[in-house]
């Protein structure tokens, strides 16, 4: 409570500590209550307060039903990178926040392991020769009748094997990326990368350079936002009536108060045994640019079409019995006027209200939806 009054406090030494050509007043305009109903502030006033408008709009908000859940993107748009052997790291491309191209190498490890594994390619490719014309030799012989058929069969058997064993070794190079060509010149590499499987930004990064690492550790998240939407809980209830392509409107209570819209895409099946809701997702319209995987949402979902004229919560005061907003106007020198406007409200959907009368506003005013709380003290210092 303390708090709250030198916030206040603070807000009108604002008010007050401005010289003519850019002073605050409450006006002497009354309504015929006799109330003061103007209240003027310099553009920098506003911003120390942290004024935020906001227009009046047209959203559905009969039968509804609110949910919370996250955003999120699908499975294929997130990877993790490990390293598929052990080896230390030696150069680290990009940071966290980074945004990165599908097959851009991330990382560089030195590895013992991987060149044991070269090594060991390079004999075996020189032994397969030599089993290989032994294995032929024999077969001809034993076309012949010259060597016994178990003399060929242990020819044959080590010939296949090591073939096998080859094939297998050559297999794990491929995937650390060895240039197979290059090492059948004898030419071994002492660096494996690490690349990008995806497009997208790194998320979480786990290594420094030096550091000992191998194949159970995550080492870089990547995520990719082009397919960014909500993941919402809706409980056992409820489910019925959601369907696809139904209208929401959400919130992020990090982002402040802005009211984003989507609609419903699909509607799970699975019901959850610890909160007893199903998932529901939402794709989203518009810009995404703000928003961040795991930012918690606050949603409405539109199950009936209603037109509404709705501003939101914040928005709206009370003074005695009655409910007001502040409507913007100009008021010349560079500082603008707030009007204070008796509403009439309906329905309250989440963070939104119904206005039931529009008299003295429009859908083009702007309208304060944050703030409001400051302005109405100004006009009780001005009465």
């Amino acid at each position: 409570m303390n708090s709250l009054k030198y916030i206040i406090f603070g807000f009108f030494l604002i008010l007050g500590c401005t010289n003519k050509d850019g002073e605050s007043q409450i006006e002497n305009t009354a309504n015929s209550f006799g109330e003061p109903v103007t209240v003027i502030l310099s553009q920098e006033q506003m911003s120390a307060i942290k004024l935020k408008l906001g227009h009046i709009q047209e959203r559905n908000l009969t039968n509804v039903v609110k949910a919370n859940g996250y955003l999120d993107v699908p499975p294929q748009n997130q990877a993790v990178i490990s390293p598929m052997i052990t080896g230390y790291v030696r150069k680290i491309n990009f940071l966290l926040g980074d945004n990165v191209n599908k097959g851009q190498v991330m990382a560089e490890l030195e590895s013992m392991e991987f060149i044991d594994m070269q090594q060991q390619y390079i004999e075996l490719c020189a032994r397969l020769e030599f089993l290989k014309e032994d294995y032929e030799r024999q077969k001809l012989l034993r076309e012949q009748d010259a060597v016994s058929r178990k003399t060929f069969l242990m020819a044959e058997m080590e010939y296949k094997r090591t073939v096998s064993t080859l094939e297998g070794i050559k297999s794990k190079l491929n995937l650390l990326g060895t240039d197979i060509e290059n090492l059948d010149q004898g030419k071994i590499e002492s660096r494996i990368t690490m690349k990008a499987p995806i497009s997208g930004s790194v998320k979480s990064m786990n290594t420094v350079i030096g550091r000992h690492v191998d194949p159970s550790e995550e080492i870089f998240e990547i995520v990719n936002q082009d397919h960014l939407h909500l993941e919402l809980n809706v409980y056992e209830r409820d489910v019925q009536q959601i369907k696809k392509d139904q209208k929401v409107w959400f919130t992020v209570p990090s982002l402040g108060n802005t009211m984003y819209e989507g609609e419903v895409f699909l509607v799970g099946k699975n019901l959850t045994e610890d909160n007893r809701s199903i998932n529901v997702h939402v794709h989203i319209h518009g810009d995404e640019s703000q928003f961040t995987v795991g930012m918690y949402v606050n949603a409405t979902i539109v199950i009936v079409e209603n037109p509404s004229k709705t501003l939101p919560a914040t928005a709206l005061v009370v003074d005695g019995n009655n409910k007001y907003v502040f409507k913007k106007k100009e008021a010349g020198h560079g500082r603008f006027a707030f009007e204070k406007i008796p509403v009439f409200t309906g329905i309250e959907s989440g963070a939104l209200v119904e206005l039931t009368n529009m008299n003295d506003l429009s859908l083009d005013d702007e309208i304060v939806v944050d703030g409001a709380f400051y302005l109405l003290n100004a006009f009780s210092q001005g009465e």
